[in-house]
């Protein structure tokens, strides 16, 4: 009887494990959609690097972005990405780089790619809690397979509208937080927004690296 009650209990919360999981899986995907499908997206963030848990460095800015095009300026640097080709240009610097940045140096360059990366062999589990005064989603990342960049990733998701308020992940035992300070979505954002203006810039040098 002992047996057959623990079979059941063992049953019971395989299933409840594994519907937490899809419930996850659903926050993700109706998260990664309001990021990609809904126009343009403006956000203002605060970037914080970590040596282990002890924070290191802070940056505030904000970022213009449109599927994988992106615009990010903070007091250090500007960056322009226009899908494939990336211009970066340090702040009262005159010169400008241009790269072709893979999807891993990205990662390092907008964080909120993160928010997609659960569909790159991750598993995934959630709870509830609150950050700045809203109730949250916190979904739990972590990699399937030996070999990934990040050991852990979690991301903080506001329950009523579904934008990300907050992304923290682990890679090479430091952490990054991303705190969002505003999301905005829906906006129109020309081709242009994502491309080094040039013509703002008549004596900056443009270093072709690629």
């Amino acid at each position: 009887m002992l047996r057959k009650s623990l079979s059941l209990l063992i049953l019971a919360a395989a299933f409840s494990t594994a519907a937490y999981g899809q419930s996850a899986r659903k926050v993700l995907d109706t998260t990664a959609a309001r990021l990609t499908k809904q126009g343009g997206v403006m956000a203002k963030f605060k970037a914080t690097q970590f040596d282990g848990t002890t924070p290191q460095s802070e940056s505030s800015g904000s970022i213009q972005m449109d599927g994988k095009r992106f615009f990010i300026a903070t007091d250090e640097i500007l960056t322009w990405f226009d899908g494939k080709t990336q211009w970066s240009m340090m702040t009262g610097s005159h010169e400008v780089n241009i790269t072709e940045p893979d999807e891993d140096d990205l990662v390092e360059i907008n964080p909120a790619i993160l928010v997609n990366i659960y569909k790159r062999g991750f598993n995934y589990s959630m709870s509830k809690s609150t950050l700045r005064g809203r109730a949250t989603f916190v979904v739990h990342l972590w990699p399937r397979y030996k070999g990934s960049d990040y050991s852990d990733i979690f991301i903080d998701i506001d329950q009523a509208t579904y934008n990300p308020l907050c992304i923290r992940a682990k890679r090479d035992g430091n952490w990054i937080r991303l705190a969002i300070l505003s999301f905005q979505n829906g906006f129109v954002l020309p081709p242009a927004t994502f491309t080094f203006p040039k013509q703002d810039y008549p004596n900056v040098e443009v270093i072709d690296l690629r």
